[in-house]
């Protein structure tokens, strides 16, 4: 790991109450991938124009992800294909607290993402009948029979934009299991702005600056064409270039 903490230290803090009016639900995403290399640098440039989330004195938080998809890797194909109108199913731990939301996550067609979620005790290791009935209330109930397929790992530094209803999220140390398999992307960094709507925002600009482009690969898509060799991803080549790019041997 580089020494970007530091860096962390500059930035004026704000606690998770205080950020309660960004929680986003309802929200236009874009998003990068870069190397932890340029972490440092990047947090310098725009660090005082946002708040930290600070939460009992700790600046970066681990999160814990279970991913539900149909044996036959439907909700996958839905984003390969590029479908609009796709969602993904999973639920996710905020370990320090031991928060854990089930959630629906959709992609309209006009770009958006929505997300729906529901307080749980913990992540469920199969679904039941309420959890299966919330799918029901917020998809469109063409598939059935989910089933967990990936396990996902990270920590994650978040930015509160000072102006605008604006939230950066930084990703980093990503860890994915599967089926007794494990891939590791602990130098790569998944950057997404969350907005409202599309206003001016520092990290995008200094992405143009950087000539750094968009990349639109999730996490869940990542993770199953790291870990399932037989799935089908000629649609993401080149995002596992960009990968391989940053020195990752994936296929």
């Amino acid at each position: 790991m580089t020494n970007f903490p530091s860096v962390l230290q500059t930035i004026i803090p704000i606690s998770l109450e205080e950020m309660e009016h960004v929680k986003l639900l309802d929200r236009i995403d874009t998003k990068y991938v870069i190397h932890e290399d340029q972490l440092k640098e990047y947090l310098e440039a725009i660090g005082s124009q946002y708040k930290l989330l600070v939460i009992d004195g700790k600046l970066v938080h681990p999160y814990e992800t279970l991913y539900f998809d149909t044996p036959e890797f439907h909700l996958y194909y839905m984003h390969h294909s590029g479908m609009l109108n796709r969602y993904k199913l999973r639920c996710r731990k905020y370990v320090n607290s031991g928060i854990s939301f089930f959630e629906v996550k959709s992609k309209t067609n006009t770009r958006r993402t929505i997300k729906n979620r529901m307080r749980v005790d913990d992540i469920p290791e199969t679904l039941n009948e309420t959890l299966n009935q919330y799918i029901a209330d917020h998809t469109p109930g063409v598939y059935q029979d989910y089933v967990p397929v990936l396990r996902v790992f990270f920590d994650r530094i978040t930015l509160v934009n000072k102006m605008v209803n604006e939230r950066l999220t930084f990703d980093i140390n990503i860890r994915y299991k599967r089926n007794g398999s494990e891939k590791k992307l602990l130098k790569l960094v998944i950057v997404e702005v969350k907005q409202e709507k599309h206003a001016v925002s520092p990290l995008r600009e200094l992405m143009k600056m950087k000539r750094q482009s968009q990349d639109y690969m999730s996490k869940y898509c990542m993770g199953l064409t790291c870990l399932n060799k037989g799935l089908k991803k000629n649609h993401f080549k080149q995002k596992i270039n960009t990968l391989n790019k940053l020195g990752y041997d994936i296929h």
